[in-house]
């Protein structure tokens, strides 16, 4: 298989989306730990 092989394109476009899923987890991971320290200040 070669790296112009359409299959091989595939893996690369759908590895390029689950790149762009995970920044998107991160940043609610992020956001819900932001929130979970503005809630325990709140409560402190």
């Amino acid at each position: 298989m070669t790296a112009n092989d359409p299959i091989h394109r595939q893996g690369q476009s759908v590895e390029t989306v689950d790149q762009l899923s995970s920044v998107t987890l991160l940043g609610l991971a992020v956001a819900g730990a932001g929130i979970a320290v503005g809630i325990f200040a709140l409560i402190s």
